[in-house]
């Protein structure tokens, strides 16, 4: 499959699926998977500060979309945790553009 064949068929599985999930569904590894992610939110213009929000999870901040289920996915391929509201908050003021 190519890289633009997977992209459009985890923008599908998006709809009805937790990015977590996509990777088991499509058995691939799902750093990969959460790459593809992170390039779909920036390629549907949800890299904007307004779009994100920090949210206490346990004992650790992390970081949602306001309008769309999951946690934010950075170019890595991974979900962050902070150890305070305002760290996350200023990541999302800071890094996410």
């Amino acid at each position: 499959m190519t890289h633009a064949e997977l992209k459009a068929k985890i923008i599908e599985l998006l709809e009805d699926n937790h990015p977590n999930d996509i990777s088991y569904i499509l058995n691939i590894e799902d750093d990969e998977v959460l790459k593809i992610v992170h390039e779909i939110y920036r390629d549907g213009g949800l890299m904007k500060p307004q779009y994100w929000e920090s949210e206490q999870v346990g004992d650790i901040w992390a970081i949602y979309g306001k309008d769309r289920a999951g946690e934010y996915i950075d170019e890595n391929g991974d979900y962050l945790g902070f150890d305070t509201e305002e760290e996350a908050d200023k990541y999302i003021q800071e890094e996410i553009k």
